[in-house]
């Protein structure tokens, strides 16, 4: 939920702040240059995921199923494509210790929209010892 509350309500992209997240969990810190960097490979697939996603959610309100079902394969498809063509996450940054702090700063650094806190809050949910993991 942490995740599409970012997207759907603050404008985060939920793609980017996995590949920040990824990137964390092997010990990578971000910084502007290499989220630049996963901007410029994404671009494409990033605008195709958010059409998509647009052409669900319209569908969402006008009751068809079978539509919603399509659109909404449609959607993954294209995140698919942004994770496809983002770079190595194992290979970005510069490194780091696999920690809360570094999941929080690359989350921060990824999502803008998301305070300290949030990026904290959200870093948490993420990690792998988060409840529910």
């Amino acid at each position: 939920m942490a995740l599409l509350d970012l997207q759907d309500r603050k404008g985060g992209d939920v793609m980017r702040v996995l590949w920040a997240a990824a990137a964390a969990a092997a010990g990578r810190r971000l910084r502007p240059p290499d989220l630049a960097r996963f901007d410029r490979a994404t671009q494409a697939a990033r605008a195709m995921a958010r059409r998509r996603r647009a052409h669900r959610r319209r569908l969402k309100r006008g009751g068809d199923a079978a539509a919603y079902a399509a659109a909404k394969a449609s959607e993954l498809a294209a995140e698919h494509a942004v994770a496809c063509r983002a770079p190595d996450p194992v290979r970005a940054g510069r490194p780091a210790a696999r920690t809360l702090a570094t999941l929080a700063m690359n989350l921060g650094a990824a999502a803008p929209e998301l305070s300290g806190a949030a990026a904290g809050r959200l870093a948490e949910v993420l990690s792998p010892g988060a409840p529910g993991r």
